[in-house]
């Protein structure tokens, strides 16, 4: 089985308070004179306090108002120019709509891996979603946004015992396979919308390649950071990770993606 492994709000209002010393005291004044005095005081303060509020209101009001640029929808769905914006939050729907999905499929396991590979160049990565129970039953799809915004699968192209990585080399996407002493690496390019495999490596661990790093390392072959999350029933609680290529990880809470991003 599968190992284990937050509109920012800015608060600028400031309230300038003025203190009016008390007047001394007067013992030699009668209580009718000492009352005109407190009124005095009283009608100066309020008159004071109310010139302050119209000034600070009439300098509010002369300020310029900076309003968020205007959008236009595109088919009910996310702007042309918001999806750099909000990528990360569909993203996060898609991630956790398929841990449901096979949670529910098989009475609340799910195992499920996650990471981003910008495949197209178009600033907006792609996600790599391996999901399952198991390494037996893996599957991997690369999926991408449409120009509005949409979430779409473009590929299966692998499953189990695979980790995500790219070629340090050429910036590839690559999928390293291993089980059992065996190995491969597959090669994958962007192809008019889709991915397709350009090369493919096997070798096996023995006296001449004694561990699965030392070929990786000589062919260029980088891990990336990935997400991890498994349940193993409905009552177990969610176990999250983040995941380094230096095999180390990070507890998360949840099905999370914006550490990866």
């Amino acid at each position: 089985m599968k190992k284990i492994i937050a509109l920012s709000c800015l608060a600028a209002v400031m309230l300038a308070g003025c203190g009016k010393t008390d007047p001394s005291d007067n013992s030699g004044n009668d209580t009718e004179t000492t009352t005109k005095a407190a009124e005095i005081v009283t009608t100066a303060e309020e008159t004071t306090a109310a010139e302050t509020t119209a000034e600070s209101e009439a300098q509010t009001s002369s300020a310029p108002v900076t309003l968020p640029p205007a959008t236009t929808t595109i088919g009910g769905n996310v702007s042309a120019g918001g999806i750099m914006d909000m990528y990360p939050a569909i993203y996060q729907g898609v991630v956790q709509e398929k841990f449901d999905e096979v949670a529910k499929q098989h009475e609340g396991l799910v195992s499920i891996d996650y990471a981003f590979r910008d495949l197209d160049a178009d600033g907006i990565p792609e996600l790599l979603l391996k999901y399952g129970t198991c390494e037996a039953d893996y599957s991997i799809d690369i999926i991408t946004l449409d120009k509005e915004g949409e979430p779409k699968v473009i590929d299966n192209i692998g499953g189990g015992h695979t980790s995500f990585a790219y070629d340090d080399n050429t910036g590839d996407l690559v999928l390293v396979w291993g089980h059992m002493g065996a190995a491969s690496i597959d090669y994958y390019v962007w192809d008019n919308g889709s991915v397709k495999l350009r090369d493919h490596y096997e070798f096996q661990i023995n006296d001449q390649n004694p561990s699965y790093e030392k070929v990786l390392d000589e062919k260029g072959i980088r891990f990336i950071d990935f997400g991890s999350a498994y349940q193993s029933d409905y009552t177990s609680g969610v176990k999250s990770y983040l995941c380094h290529p230096d095999g180390s990880a990070e507890d998360r809470e949840g099905v999370f993606i914006y550490d990866l991003l």
